[in-house]
């Protein structure tokens, strides 16, 4: 993967989220764990307090846009049996990060409408 296709890769709010939260899961979570924190984080509210259709519509995302291009990126592998979502070995995954660290914001960190 070359830069610019990295950063295309990292134009997506949803995408980066999802990188951040896998990284934090030590390269490894299922759909539904990543679809709460990534709707926790898209909606700058707590744990606590997303609700039940803002984990859904941000399941919608992953599944059907973010995560099959991340796939086909080779970025993740994705175990259908069990809803697993792991970093592959490819070099693909330390590229997309060495860009990561290029951006302004880098973990995203979207500002809090309500206290943590």
């Amino acid at each position: 993967m070359e830069s610019t296709e990295a950063f295309r890769v990292l134009a997506s709010a949803d995408r980066q989220y999802l990188l951040h939260e896998l990284a934090e899961q030590n390269g490894e979570s299922t759909v539904g764990e990543l679809s709460r924190r990534v709707a926790v984080r898209r909606h700058r509210t707590t744990c606590k307090n997303v609700t039940g259709a803002e984990i859904d519509r941000a399941r919608v995302r992953l599944v059907h846009i973010h995560v099959p291009q991340l796939v086909e990126r080779g970025v993740i592998d994705v175990d259908r049996q069990n809803g697993c979502v792991a970093f592959t070995e490819d070099e693909n995954v330390d590229l997309l990060f060495e860009a990561a660290e290029e951006l302004d914001e880098w973990p995203p960190e979207p500002e809090l409408s309500h206290p943590p």
